[in-house]
């Protein structure tokens, strides 16, 4: 099966001043109008640049195989994330899937993957890739932890990406084993499915 990762972090920074008196002293906040930075000498951070995730320009994608070589292959709809970006290189990627857009080339196969036997997408809505390290230059490792099934487990997948204009093109394939995120259905015993899944994720491409 497939999915596609983002990601996926907005941060807000919120300034409070507040006055208080103590027995001993008296501590106010800054007068109006004063920059507290600007007195220390101190610039104000950088706002993090960063692409954003959509259904519309990511697709993750899924194939799950049989002992026996067959195969079906589907993905998600409906995604949101960012990659964040740092002098031109990724610097990591965070990702938030709705288990229920989940889409293949078969309704009644749709229907068993979001079922109990698979995601159980009414108990679990949402699957989560949020990382923690990206390792080299063009060509890079990206690892994280995937929170699927309700279950969460690391994980490392290559990918190649290139940065232009503000834009993010990005293509990798992986396997996960989806047994080790609660997912143990066999299928047929003569025939049974195999625990590895394919991943494809396409970001800005075809």
């Amino acid at each position: 099966m497939r999915y596609t990762f983002s990601i996926l972090a907005v941060f807000s920074t919120l300034l409070v001043g507040c006055a208080y008196e103590t027995a001993e002293e008296t501590v106010t906040a800054p007068a109006a109008g004063h920059d507290d930075h600007a007195a220390h000498g101190d610039a104000e951070p950088a706002a993090a640049e960063g692409f954003a995730l959509t259904g519309e320009n990511t697709q993750v994608l899924f194939t799950g195989t049989k002992k026996s070589g067959d195969s079906q292959s589907g993905g998600f709809k409906v995604l949101s994330g960012n990659i964040p970006l740092a002098e031109g290189k990724i610097t990591g990627i965070n990702v938030v899937i709705e288990t229920d857009s989940l889409f293949s080339s078969d309704e009644r196969l749709t229907g068993h993957l979001k079922n109990e036997d698979f995601f159980s997408a009414p108990e679990f809505p949402e699957l989560k890739f949020e990382s923690t390290k990206v390792e080299g230059d063009g060509d890079v490792t990206v690892t994280g932890t995937l929170t699927m099934h309700g279950q969460t487990g690391e994980v490392s997948f290559p990918a190649k990406f290139r940065v232009a204009d503000g834009k993010v093109t990005l293509n990798s394939e992986f396997k996960v084993d989806r047994t080790k995120f609660g997912m143990n259905f066999t299928g047929k015993p003569d025939d049974p499915i195999n625990a590895d899944v394919d991943i494809k994720i396409i970001v800005g491409g075809e």
